[in-house]
């Protein structure tokens, strides 16, 4: 089982993450050397669905490569619900709607673990419960964020934040990975296709960014690009 980030053979870098992940932040070399018997490596294709029932959806998982996308079923049809990005962990509030679907994009590498091999490497390194705790009270938080994202911002500063966010949950690269369609993006921050594009060619005017690729935002100015989000001082564009 290898943690460390590493290259990837498919048709995009992988983002820039941390050596130790947020689940096992503050363990010991030791305690590392636990966590890899019981944790093991799961390989997806692309659109490759990633178990959900009980019997065999992992209890925890780590994403190495690649990225996953959480589909919701509403009245009406699917609709794109989250993101997951590398480095990210799925922790047991994650996807749960009997309903609903997660899937691969591009080739997913995914650490994994089940809920009784969990419970005996946490009874040995208890800080791996503490640090699980942490990360489900982060994604409850992250909730509540899109709560207000979409319940009280404009919808420039939606755009803006979804971007915003993606970069920092990327590590802050100076491209981004973006892995789906405006339609897409519009279903995640309740916007139509027509109103997301309008908004990013507004931010690509201002030089706030660039559109190398469809799927690569060039992050030109991030200062001002968390500006935009209406989490700080805001600033128009001309």
């Amino acid at each position: 089982m290898q943690i460390a980030p590493h290259s990837h053979a498919g048709g995009h870098p992988p983002a820039t993450r941390r050596l130790r992940p947020a689940l096992f932040q503050g363990l010991t070399t030791p305690e590392m050397r636990l966590v890899r018997r019981v944790f093991t490596e799961d390989l997806y294709d692309d659109a490759e669905a990633v178990p959900r029932d009980p019997a065999r959806a992992p209890f925890v998982g780590l994403l190495l490569d690649g990225c996953l996308r959480e589909d919701a079923v509403l009245q009406g049809g699917e609709r794109l619900f989250a993101l997951t990005f590398p480095g990210e962990t799925l922790s047991p509030l994650g996807p749960r709607r009997r309903r609903g679907r997660l899937s691969a994009i591009g080739a997913v590498q995914l650490l994994t673990c089940d809920r009784d091999g969990f419970e005996r490497i946490a009874q040995e390194v208890p800080r791996l419960r503490l640090n699980l705790l942490g990360l489900v009270q982060e994604h409850l938080t992250e909730a509540q964020r899109w709560q207000v994202l979409l319940g009280r911002k404009s919808a420039s500063e939606r755009v803006a934040s979804m971007l915003n966010w993606f970069h920092a949950r990327q590590g802050a690269p100076a491209e981004l990975h973006l892995p789906v369609t405006r339609t897409e993006l519009g279903q995640m921050a309740g916007l139509t296709m027509e109103t997301v594009s309008r908004q990013v060619r507004a931010l690509e005017k201002a030089g706030v960014i660039d559109l190398p690729l469809p799927s690569r935002v060039r992050v030109i100015d991030p200062g001002a690009l968390h500006s935009l989000s209406g989490d700080a001082q805001p600033q128009r564009l001309h």
